[in-house]
């Protein structure tokens, strides 16, 4: 089913082109965004129809080829993913419908991570050339069995952020049970490793968290928040700990609430975070290239959205646009000129109650 272009919201060619996902309320996976051309479409399904709780987590990236993939948990307890069309990738019953996964892309390799019931984060690795995600093919064999990294320290079904590395090491990051902040790394041979980075207690456990990768020095950031209601910007050393001190952000107005999802992009004029703030108010903070506290961009009135609800959010050179729910569960994007100041456009993608809560929403 083609999606309808927008007409609100005029094309803006050249620019590349987005995929937002969500869980809508009939269980069906619909994708929306910014095409080849330019032209942003309205939400529709994506291939066949798969079930899943609607709502749920959806994870997404864009292959090293170019090529957006979206994975979730279906009703079946499987992993779903694919591109074009959804197909399940692994055995039935493998984990809790509706378990959150994150996703980690490098040139070889993709990683499902996720954390099961009882806090054991756990990964699939899907090697590119053989099970690649965009492959529908029922020929194609399963992935292999989970890989675990060291350690039970995890909340279960908590929230997990990850990176892929160009050299193929991925990091993966969480706020474990005590509220301390880790990372653990896996390297390109497939050897992990574990650096607990923050005393416990910096954050809520299984809380929000985000990383980003920059394209102009290959730094990795971490964003997670504290019990104050800030957002913390933390560097982070490849396969290491903590590069310098973690340092939150200053502006009192755009408060988080405590352990609320993140979510996060690097571009080449810094990094933008967004997430829906106290009080309902959809917020976007930026960086510039050198990882210092820019500006705080307020998106929306108070009351836009229910505090905490999950975003997605995806940056070009001259344009960054935040994807979520509203209050009255539209899906939809804010079109914002990044780190230049300008005329913020709210374009809605969908009707009411499209995007249930809690309204997962992914972008790549």
């Amino acid at each position: 089913m083609a999606a309808a272009p927008l007409s609100a919201y005029g094309a803006a060619v050249g620019k590349p082109p987005t995929n937002a996902y969500f869980v809508a309320s009939n269980g069906a996976v619909y994708s929306y965004g910014r095409t080849a051309d330019g032209t942003w479409q309205a939400a529709a399904p994506v291939g066949a129809k798969a079930t899943a709780p609607p709502g749920a987590p959806i994870a997404s990236a864009r292959l090293s080829d170019g090529s957006p993939v979206a994975f979730f948990v279906g009703d079946d307890g499987a992993i779903w993913g694919g591109c074009g069309s959804l197909w399940r990738m692994t055995p039935v019953k493998l984990l809790r419908p509706g378990t959150p996964l994150t996703v980690a892309a490098t040139p070889t390799v993709v990683m499902l991570l996720f954390s099961n019931d009882q806090g054991q984060t756990s990964g699939i690795h899907i090697e590119a050339e053989i099970h690649h995600p965009c492959d529908v093919s029922r020929d194609v064999p399963p992935p292999p069995d989970p890989e675990s990294p060291p350690g039970a320290w995890h909340v279960p079904n908590g929230t997990i952020a990850a990176t892929g590395l160009p050299d193929g090491e991925i990091g993966v990051f969480a706020v474990d049970v005590t509220g301390a902040v880790h990372a653990t790394w896996r390297s390109p041979s497939g050897r992990w490793t574990d650096k607990t980075l923050t005393p416990s207690g910096t954050s809520l456990p299984g809380g929000g968290i985000a990383s980003t990768l920059s394209p102009t020095d290959g730094s990795l950031t971490l964003f997670y928040s504290n019990h104050s209601g800030q957002v913390i910007l933390a560097q982070v050393t490849e396969g290491a700990g903590l590069r310098a001190d973690p340092r939150p952000s200053p502006w009192t107005g755009a408060k988080i609430s405590d352990g609320a999802a993140l979510a996060g992009v690097s571009s080449t004029l810094g990094n933008d975070i967004a997430y829906i703030a106290a009080g309902g108010t959809a917020i976007d903070l930026q960086t510039d290239t050198a990882n210092q506290w820019m500006n705080a961009v307020t998106l929306s009135p108070p009351g836009f959205a229910k505090d905490g609800r999950p975003v997605a959010v995806t940056a070009s050179p001259d344009e960054v646009d935040v994807y979520c729910g509203t209050a009255t569960d539209v899906p939809g994007h804010f079109s914002i000129p990044p780190h230049t100041g300008g005329d913020i456009t709210w374009q809605a993608a969908g009707a009411p109650g499209m995007v249930p809560l809690p309204g997962w929403i992914t972008g790549s």
